[in-house]
């Protein structure tokens, strides 16, 4: 069980270098970059060479979908990359922290639970609770600072993941959302 004092917070879909620094200077431990095609926050190549050019102490999440081995390696050189999500495909690099988002084959990794990928959907938590006893979990899919607690106490996750749940748009953070759901992570 992860207490509260070590829980990790990861702060998805982020598009701009400004919101890279609210959540560094927030206190989040991960940020997200979405590399996935055909998701509303994707980053193009150039935009991730941007983001990995900015001065942070949190660790840079790629969040791929299907990507091939070499687009992977290329996207962490140009994002300076130090995790990588992944969806229906499998990575291995020395030196890169890997999180698988389906549990079971991959146990030994970090396992990310999201039952609906990138729609802002809330799983199913108790289901989340029994994975979170036998292995690093991340808790993603629908998380907002109003149902946090809730979460928390239900799942015992390792880390919380949360996109929507902090954004004024989609790809554009509400600061005052991003710092309530880190506080109340943290606290």
């Amino acid at each position: 069980i992860a207490g509260a004092a070590r829980m990790k917070v990861k702060i998805c879909g982020i598009t701009t270098p400004e919101d890279l620094l609210l959540a560094d200077r927030a206190g989040a431990d991960y940020a997200g970059i979405v590399l996935a095609s055909g998701s509303k926050r994707q980053v193009s190549l150039e935009r991730l060479r941007e983001l990995g050019a900015v001065p942070v102490r949190l660790k840079r999440v790629g969040v791929f979908v299907r990507a091939t081995p070499r687009q992977i390696a290329r996207a962490i050189l140009l994002g300076r990359l130090t995790v990588v999500q992944l969806y229906g495909c499998s990575f291995r690099q020395a030196g890169i922290e890997v999180w698988y988002a389906t549990p079971g084959k991959h146990a030994r990794h970090t396992i990310v639970l999201d039952a609906y990928p990138g729609l802002g959907r809330v799983g199913d938590w108790n289901h989340a609770a029994r994975v979170a006893r036998t292995r690093r979990m991340v808790l993603s899919g629908g998380l907002t600072p109003d149902n946090l607690d809730a979460a928390i106490q239900t799942v015992h996750p390792w880390c919380v993941d949360v996109s929507s749940g902090t954004e004024a748009s989609p790809g554009h953070k509400d600061h005052q959302k991003v710092l309530a759901f880190i506080r109340k992570a943290k606290s």
